[in-house]
């Protein structure tokens, strides 16, 4: 309890600087926004009903976008381990694409698919299916050799053998990959937001930015963090979830 306490002290005392070291001058209003005005910011924000679709849209292309990752990841990740001469043919294909820096992959995608809806989600995917991937035939190559012969011995079809052996095998590693681009996820979106967009929580950043508005760019900032500790968190709690299931069959 202590713990809680204490950690809530420290923040009220930061927050109670910054609020100071604005008011009074010391800092700079264009590197530091105080709290009351990021309060102010998000008040006037949500009066204006400008901040909540912009927010929703964000939160929809990373999660479609992260959404179709995760299935392809792991499907392909099952499959490698299922075909091994298909992991050999093709991994270094994914393992160049996945070098290929994502900065310089956004412009293709604003020609091809424009700046609207279809790049954002694409470049999430781009983001986060590689690591999906790459974990997923990695947390399958520990499936424990004992398994799989019980498996053969008791004449387990190849399907069987996938969704009763492997897949459960592999669910660390899986969620291992899902945790690390859950959050990798809203980097995407923002990212391809604020390289071109016509809304979104990338477009808010960019906005603020250009006309030099700090508390607006504090309080996306912080909503943006917010989203991703929000998106890890619901995986791990799924990753609980799934695993006390397991011990319970």
């Amino acid at each position: 309890m202590w713990v809680t306490i204490s950690r809530l002290g420290i923040i009220a005392a930061i927050l109670v600087g910054i609020e100071l070291a604005v008011s009074q001058g010391y800092v700079n209003k264009i590197f530091l926004a105080s709290p009351s005005q990021i309060a102010d910011e998000f008040t006037y924000m949500l009066r204006q009903n400008e901040l909540l679709p912009q927010i929703m849209l964000t939160l929809q292309e990373a999660l479609l976008g992260y959404a179709i990752s995760a299935v392809v990841g792991i499907g392909i990740g099952v499959l490698f381990v299922t075909f091994p001469k298909l992991e050999a043919l093709l991994t270094p294909f994914f393992s160049a694409i996945m070098a290929v820096p994502k900065t310089a992959v956004m412009p293709l995608l604003i020609v091809w698919f424009g700046i609207g809806f279809k790049s954002k989600v694409i470049m999430v995917f781009l983001f986060c299916m590689f690591t999906v991937l790459f974990n997923t035939v990695s947390g399958t190559k520990q499936t424990k050799v004992e398994h799989l012969k019980v498996a053969h011995v008791f004449k387990a079809t190849r399907a069987q053998i996938v969704f009763k052996v492997l897949i459960p095998s592999a669910l660390p590693g899986i969620f291992t990959g899902l945790r690390v681009t859950a959050a990798t996820a809203i980097t995407g979106v923002i990212f391809a937001e604020m390289t071109a967009s016509k809304g979104g929580a990338g477009y808010l950043l960019s906005e603020a930015q250009a006309v030099l508005n700090t508390p607006k760019l504090y309080l996306v900032v912080i909503i943006v963090t917010l989203l991703s500790v929000l998106f890890v968190s619901i995986v791990n709690l799924a990753e609980r979830i799934v695993f006390r299931h397991q011990r319970t069959i």
